[in-house]
């Protein structure tokens, strides 16, 4: 019966006059943009959600392109950087976390770069040794809510508006 239904199904699509290239598009369109609005399917431009390497973790949350942004670098007892900004951009974020730390973080895909060198003014955030220079952290979920929870180093939430 499931054999005879789908031979069925073939013949007919063979049988049927080929669309349009434009409707084709359009229907491509919009079933992309049906899937992102109902989460199947992230909008790759958009860079919230929760990441994380070892001990470091970042959280963006907030729609593209500007984002909220809470950054925790953990290399043990008084050895570690919190800080909380914003991030603007699609693709590569332009961050800002205050008193002077701006720098663009580059997006490799799900993989989030800081620069090898950050502004100076990125030490006020760190203790010890710690430092934001060169963090590369991976994107673990593309969850709003996800990012919101998200606690740093000193237990807060990274996140909070």
């Amino acid at each position: 019966m499931i054999r005879g239904a789908a031979a069925l199904a073939l013949l007919l699509a063979a049988c049927s006059p080929t669309p349009d290239a434009r409707e084709d598009d359009t229907a491509g369109r919009a079933l992309e943009a049906a899937a992102r609005s109902a989460g199947i399917v992230s909008d790759v431009a958009d860079a919230t959600g929760v990441y994380a390497a070892g001990e470091d973790r970042l959280c963006l949350t907030g729609a593209a392109p500007r984002h909220r942004i809470g950054v925790s670098v953990d290399f043990g007892e008084g050895q570690r950087c919190i800080a909380h900004g914003t991030a603007q951009g699609r693709g590569d974020l332009t961050v800002d976390l205050g008193q002077g730390c701006n720098f663009l973080a580059r997006r490799d895909g799900d993989r989030l770069l800081f620069p090898v060198r950050t502004p100076a003014a990125c030490a006020r955030s760190c203790q010890g040794r710690a430092t934001l220079d060169a963090l590369a952290l991976d994107r673990l979920s593309e969850a709003s809510g996800e990012a919101t929870r998200l606690r740093g180093a000193d237990g807060k939430l990274l996140c909070a508006d």
